[in-house]
């Protein structure tokens, strides 16, 4: 199986990428599913609750829950029925993201946390989506804005997912790609993708 994982900021357009990835995928005839994390199991429903909790939240124990949730997630994925490329979106790169580069919580241990957790993407796509577009779509969107998608919050995280450590590239196998059309970004990833299938 292929693990392909779509990341970047909130508004970066990950959702709309992996669905038409899906799509035309199984235009192809080729077994796909898609995923995404936080998952909507009871632990990443949890995670959820916290980011929109009026509490104030420290970066540990969001990092605790995170854990929690990508390594339930892994575990019940375990059972499910093989598929040939399994569409992720969000990994644990962005935990590593998020509380590790953004909020300072220390990379060593947020690495034995999720130690366990054996979902590792054979290809990981950030699509490089400026700024002010992610503001764009964050002011047309309908409901409420949790913590992490605060202007000044959001343009750290952004940032941080343009300039990744080497070691996280290199272990995620992250390509970005340049802002264009979705299809444009779509076919673009099916090509990398049908080129990981063909040499396993």
């Amino acid at each position: 199986m292929i693990i392909v994982s779509i990341e970047g900021p909130d508004f970066s357009g990950k959702s709309t990428i992996a669905t038409a990835l899906l799509m035309k995928l199984r235009e192809q005839g080729l077994k796909a599913e898609r995923t995404a994390l936080p998952s909507r199991l009871i632990t990443g429903m949890f995670a959820d609750l916290l980011r929109n909790s009026k509490d104030k939240i420290s970066p540990e124990v969001f990092s605790l829950v995170y854990a929690a949730d990508h390594l339930h997630h892994y575990l019940s994925s375990k059972d499910k029925p093989k598929t040939d490329i399994l569409i992720l979106e969000r990994s644990s790169l962005s935990y590593y993201v998020y509380e590790g580069m953004v909020l300072g919580v220390d990379m060593d241990w947020l690495k034995e946390l999720n130690k366990f957790n054996g979902m590792k993407p054979n290809l990981t796509i950030i699509p490089k989506t400026p700024y002010k577009e992610l503001l764009r779509r964050k002011g047309i969107r309908l409901g409420s804005e949790d913590i992490f998608e605060a202007d000044d919050f959001l343009k750290k995280v952004s940032t941080s997912f343009y300039d990744l450590p080497d070691w996280i590239k290199n272990e995620y196998n992250v390509e970005y790609l340049e802002y264009k059309e979705v299809n444009e970004m779509t076919d673009e990833i099916i090509q990398k993708v049908l080129s990981l299938l063909k040499y396993r």
